[in-house]
């Protein structure tokens, strides 16, 4: 599991990620004469020192704090280097221990050395990860830390999680009234803590990433924290309930990627006229009634009929992205970050295949899919679907790649295909025959006749009829239409 969003803020930002460079991790017990032969060329000569300092920085910016700071013993010239960093990554549980010390020292040992790395950094953060002991959630260690990151670091992603959580009032996070509050403060991850108010979230107009993770918490006192943070994009909700069933409300007119894990509520309410990606991982017990106002998403199942037990449903629309420039529920979607959805069963999107960048963002989902799907619903856009301003067809690159790529990859599978607005044209066609043709759908694939135009059923049950003359990838495919 990734530790927080910091990828996607990142991406949302237009920064440009570079790929991890590990030092060595034994610089610290080198000899001042060994330690400089290590950054010397075959020549002899230390060119990587003669660097400048921003170069430097890019080249230690994603490496593991402890590694990074290491990197301050190899010669004076490195001795300040890692305080310029823009992320740091803290975990107790990888942590060095040199002896045999109590749980309790021990926790507290580390803690004081994030405080003075964190105190040692020059300027800002762009990113910082705290994995923590339990410990600190009785101590206002956890407090000074976040003091530090926002108030002094302007730190824009942060990430906190409490690593071995104890039973409930073990992990209890108690933090002052708008302690998430500051303007630089963008992306909030949190991990396995109870939340017993919400005034640490008051007046958070901040954020735009929140993801709540194994959160213990009174639906009332989540409500206020949704209702504190207007200006969500990205809202990824994994909650255990700590009282009885109640209404849970979710009102954002920004929102563009909601994901809920819960159960037993009586209410699940929503309310995002911008939300194109919901995904919903609920025990259907029959109990719930579901309200959901979500005018972009053409997928919305009567929810709250079903009572079939735990289900994990994902609905996407990504026909609405033409006129867009940022797709920060997309890259969150796609990002290490997102492991919602990577388990779940069932995916219903709406896709121009006209469009190569529509296809790159559903090839994209489908490829970072564990296991076998379910249930595929996918919805073509059809002649009730105008063409938006701005959208980009096939051509040449994309043309050639799209013949030559296996769709979405070789290791995809689905068990069901059910095709919506299904009009045969090239670009259809060529999609449906490779999923059969290619075995990406194991079991059956329907084609819903009636969200077809009159006038046009004649050439899609042609088109239809084709495929199933098509070599099948897998013998047990069933092929038709209704």
């Amino acid at each position: 599991m990734s530790c927080s969003p910091l990828s996607v803020l990142r991406c949302f930002r237009s920064r440009r990620s570079s790929k991890q460079t590990k030092p060595k991790n034994n610089a610290s017990s080198l000899s001042s004469d060994a330690r400089d032969k290590q950054i010397l060329d075959h020549t002899g000569e230390d060119r990587i020192s003669e660097l400048p300092n921003e170069l430097l920085v890019m080249i230690l910016k994603d490496v593991a704090t402890e590694d990074v700071v290491k990197t301050s013993v190899l010669s004076q010239r490195w001795k300040n280097v890692w305080k310029d960093v823009p992320n740091l990554v803290f975990d107790m549980e990888k942590a060095t221990v040199t002896n045999m010390e109590h749980p309790v020292v021990q926790s507290d040992r580390l803690a004081k050395m994030i405080t003075k790395v964190i105190n040692n950094h020059n300027g800002h953060l762009a990113s910082c990860i705290i994995k923590h002991d339990f410990y600190q959630c009785h101590t206002d260690v956890l407090e000074t830390w976040i003091r530090l990151l926002t108030l002094q670091k302007h730190t824009k992603a942060l990430s906190l999680s409490n690593l071995r959580a104890r039973p409930r009032g073990f992990h209890l996070l108690q933090l002052p009234q708008n302690t998430f509050s500051h303007p630089m403060l963008e992306a909030l991850f949190l991990c396995h803590y109870e939340l017993k108010t919400a005034h640490a979230f008051n007046r958070c107009h901040n954020l735009i990433i929140l993801k709540l993770d194994q959160i213990s918490t009174k639906v009332d006192v989540l409500n206020t924290v949704i209702a504190s943070c207007p200006s969500l994009k990205v809202l990824v909700l994994h909650v255990m309930w700590s009282n009885g069933r109640a209404c849970l409300k979710i009102h954002n007119k920004n929102l563009k990627l909601l994901q809920v894990a819960c159960s037993k509520v009586d209410r699940f309410e929503v309310s995002a006229p911008r939300l194109e990606i919901l995904s919903i991982d609920y025990v259907f017990d029959g109990q719930c009634d579901f309200v959901i106002h979500a005018p972009r998403l053409l997928f919305i199942p009567k929810f709250g009929s079903l009572n079939m037990g735990r289900r994990q449903s994902m609905m996407y629309n990504i026909l609405c992205k033409a006129q867009e420039t940022e797709h920060i529920g997309d890259k969150f979607l796609v990002s290490r970050d997102a492991n919602f959805f990577q388990n779940g069963k069932i995916l219903m999107v709406a896709v121009d295949v006209m469009n190569w960048k529509h296809v790159e963002m559903l090839r994209n989902v489908l490829v970072k899919w564990n296991g076998v799907m379910e249930v595929l619903y996918i919805a073509f856009k059809g002649t009730n679907f105008p063409k938006e301003e701005g959208e980009s067809s096939f051509g040449g690159t994309q043309d050639k790649n799209w013949e030559e790529k296996v769709f979405p990859n070789a290791d995809f599978r689905v068990e069901s295909v059910m095709v919506f607005y299904f009009t045969g044209s090239k670009k259809q066609f060529a999609l449906a025959s490779r999923f059969i043709t290619q075995g990406t759908v194991t079991r059956k694939m329907t084609f819903q006749m009636s969200s077809v135009p009159e006038e046009m059923k004649p050439e899609t049950e042609a088109a239809v009829e084709k495929l199933m003359k098509l070599p099948k990838g897998n013998a047990e495919l069933e092929i038709g239409y209704y």
